[in-house]
């Protein structure tokens, strides 16, 4: 982020949506002048759901929207996503939803079918997080757009290509010269092999610069999975063309990539071939698996975060179920974590979690998942391991955490601890969902007799 003067620059977008005229105020005060990426950022206003719908319908380029779960009524925020996803149709806008309380997070399905972006307690967004919660959804749509124009872009050139082949089939057939002078000036690799044999009957200059590939070779030795070649080959039996085929190829120096393909059934030399032409897509699928990756992580602690834990928590059920194998849950809970974030402020608060968790990490073992539920909130799913095995770990975790000491500002420190509830999935839970009310009801226990320790329900 910077501060500059950037008006010949097309803006971001954010609309903050809610009744709470601080908020409001707040944003237009901490973006004032304010640039990512090179591009200033504009804050648009909706303090209903109407105002934010006109908002919606006449800006065509919105890229983050900060929305108020309560408005009207307590599930007015939520039906104005759903507004948003299914009706208005704006699908890579990123939406943070402020929520009541820490508690009051949407439903897990509810964040995965509108791609919810964030939520956050109200009592959690201060300025600061105000700002680095909208920085990080201008990141991720950032990103998303890069992808679409990419995207688009590799369609575009496949479309042109897919035209050229398909106008001008019938005379490359009537004339092998043509052909080869037209392809070897394409920057595109391209290469023509057997359908009965995949001996290489044709390769540009681009395919055999990369693959190596010449005439007197077979094509087997390109594919990382010998199946992909098998499945553009019955697309094109099929269908005389297939486009859009992702696969992973290997170079003439033995290193992987993936490739976006297109093939095309032809002739050469009266022998029934393929045609085949492909762009280098690496680039853009290292960056949806990073999207991947911290649409699973936790930005703060490193760990999964609450939607891993969903995906991880209902896969480790049904194998328990499966294999008739234990499984045992922990939820914890730092004691007191408001007093150290009004005490010592924020940042050490932030220390405070993550030394919880490398404490937790050195603590559990490698099977052990920890994932981050929500604030000062942890849940360790334990597989194969009964409850009572369960309740020593989690004894042993208790009085480590306690040792903990986080350096603090005036040469202090601060200690803390965690009250835990622990249990196991009952023949009766349907959803990790279940389980974890159960582990909840152990917390609340553990926490209204003295906290610092560890309760179990079965």
């Amino acid at each position: 982020m910077s501060r500059e003067d950037t008006a010949t620059t097309e803006p971001w977008t954010v609309l903050v949506v809610g009744r709470d005229a601080d908020v409001h105020v707040a944003l237009d005060r901490i973006f004032e002048g304010a640039t990512y990426a090179g591009r200033p950022i504009r804050i648009l206003h909706g303090h209903s759901v109407l105002e934010a719908e006109s908002v919606l319908r006449a800006e065509s380029d919105i890229s983050v929207i900060l929305l108020d779960t309560e408005m009207e009524t307590e599930d007015t925020g939520l039906r104005l996503v759903r507004t948003i996803r299914e009706a208005l149709c704006i699908l890579d806008t990123r939406i943070v939803l402020r929520t009541g309380a820490p508690g009051d997070a949407p439903d897990a399905d509810i964040v995965l079918r509108y791609d919810i972006n964030d939520y956050r307690a109200r009592t959690e967004l201060t300025e600061a997080r105000l700002f680095s919660a909208v920085v990080a959804a201008l990141r991720s749509y950032d990103r998303l757009r890069t992808i679409a124009n990419q995207r688009d872009e590799l369609g575009r050139m496949n479309l042109t290509l897919e035209q050229r082949i398909a106008e001008r089939t019938q005379e490359l057939l009537d004339s092998e010269t043509r052909l080869r002078s037209i392809l070897d000036t394409s920057v595109m690799p391209i290469f023509i092999t057997a359908v009965a044999t995949g001996q290489v009957l044709y390769a540009n200059r681009s395919a055999n610069h990369l693959l190596g590939l010449v005439e007197t070779r077979r094509d087997h030795g390109i594919w990382h999975r010998p199946a992909d070649r098998r499945r553009i080959l019955d697309g094109v039996a099929r269908h005389t063309q297939v486009h859009d085929i992702e696969a992973q190829m290997i170079a003439v120096d033995g290193h992987r990539f993936w490739a976006l393909i297109a093939a095309i059934g032809t002739t050469f030399d009266g022998e029934p071939c393929v045609l085949t032409s492909f762009s280098d897509i690496s680039s853009r699928k290292a960056m949806e698996e990073e999207l991947k990756q911290l649409a699973a992580t936790d930005a703060l602690t490193g760990i999964g975060n609450r939607r891993q834990l969903m995906e991880l928590g209902d896969r480790e059920m049904r194998r328990a179920r499966r294999y008739s194998n234990s499984l045992s849950i922990m939820l914890l809970d730092i004691d007191h974590f408001k007093r150290i974030n009004d005490e010592h402020g924020h940042a050490i608060g932030d220390v405070t979690l993550k030394a919880m968790v490398q404490c937790c990490l050195q603590q559990l073992r490698e099977i052990d998942i920890i994932c981050r539920l929500g604030g000062e909130e942890f849940v360790v799913l334990m597989p194969e391991t009964p409850v009572e095995a369960a309740a020593t770990a989690a004894e042993r975790l208790r009085l480590a955490v306690a040792d903990v000491k986080v350096p603090a500002a005036n040469d202090q420190t601060v200690a803390f601890t965690v009250s835990i509830g622990l249990t196991a999935p009952r023949a009766d839970d349907k959803t990790l969902g279940d389980v974890l009310m159960r582990a909840d009801e152990a917390l609340y226990a553990a926490k209204h007799s003295g906290r610092n320790r560890v309760v179990t329900v079965t």
